[in-house]
């Protein structure tokens, strides 16, 4: 490895004039020196395309590319086989890093080998990163299992956001990129096969970013019936990925909790999404959907108080029959 290794920073952009800028400040804020900024503009309606060229002409470590509207994921292989950098930054156009972020993980991952992941915390804000709500999570320490990570990570119902990450090269040349089929938890589903390949997973843990919530243009707020395909399609890669590991049962409970807990979003009328899951439930060895609600039981009940938590239990008792 160089003894200054290039970061690659990877930003899909799409309809986000609102915050493009504010996004590229953050990455040209980093404190580790060594970066290049690769925006993929995906057939964008707004100025946004045209913000980036401005920061483009300004600084010589921006580039910026333009595709039809193909999606995200398409945008982001596409930034990565224009990219040069030893380990990839993946960021979408809405969202912050603090300027520490890079150099953080960066200090961690210099000496380790190629295989290696570091990630770190991430909140969310609204409009500004004066009150961010820092999430605090089960999987938040260093893993030498991978799999561990991942079952853990599942079973708690949570995820770690794609910009949390910092990915050696290596790994995603090994593998096939990003799912252009997958548009919704495709991050999640593009971690998860990075994470199995991974030597360890490493936590760093004041590296920071901070995910918008306000962006009403956002792939995480789709409900249709194409979205929910494309998550069940992701859960399908979670389960080959652990096919050898279903003799353990950690790893088939947390799987069984992954599709108990799609199974509560689905509306009653996509009986085929809903069969799948529960076959895949089944096959599991579970003759019925889990009960996902427990693990956040606690939570719920110093908000809602005795009665509106007593009515809630009712009304999820009666979703699991």
């Amino acid at each position: 490895m160089a003894d200054n290794p290039t970061v690659s920073i990877l930003i899909p952009l799409y309809n986000a004039e609102a915050y493009i800028a504010e996004t590229l400040d953050s990455c040209l804020a980093q404190t580790y020196p060594y970066i290049e900024i690769i925006i993929v503009d995906d057939g964008s309606q707004d100025k946004g395309l045209y913000i980036a060229k401005k920061f483009e002409k300004q600084y010589q470590n921006i580039k910026v590319y333009s595709q039809e509207n193909s999606g995200a994921s398409t945008a982001r292989n596409k930034a990565f086989s224009f990219s040069i950098g030893e380990y990839i930054q993946y960021l979408d156009a809405d969202d912050l890093l603090h300027p520490d972020k890079i150099r953080l993980q960066m200090e961690v991952l210099k000496i380790c080998d190629d295989k290696v992941l570091a990630f770190g915390v991430w909140g969310t804000f609204q409009k500004s990163i004066v009150h961010v709500d820092w999430k605090e999570l089960p999987i938040n320490k260093n893993y030498d299992d991978p799999i561990q990570f991942l079952t853990t990570l599942w079973a708690s119902g949570m995820t770690v956001v794609i910009y949390a990450w910092l990915f050696p090269r290596r790994l995603i040349e090994e593998s096939a990129g990003w799912d252009e089929k997958i548009s919704v938890n495709d991050d999640g589903e593009f971690s998860a096969r990075m994470v199995v390949e991974a030597s360890k997973i490493v936590y760093v843990k004041e590296s920071k970013g901070y995910y918008r919530k306000d962006n009403d243009n956002s792939l995480s707020k789709q409900v249709s019936k194409k979205a929910l395909r494309s998550n069940l399609n992701s859960f399908e890669t979670y389960y080959k990925l652990m096919e050898n590991d279903l003799d353990n049962t950690d790893v088939k409970k947390s799987l069984a909790l992954v599709y108990s807990r799609f199974l509560y979003t689905i509306p009653p009328s996509n009986k085929d999404l809903i069969s799948e899951s529960k076959n895949k439930i089944n096959a599991l060895g579970y003759t019925k959907p889990l009960n996902t609600f427990k693990v956040y039981e606690r939570v719920l009940s110093s908000c809602l108080g005795t009665y509106r938590m007593f009515q809630l239990k009712k009304m999820v008792k009666k979703m699991m029959r």
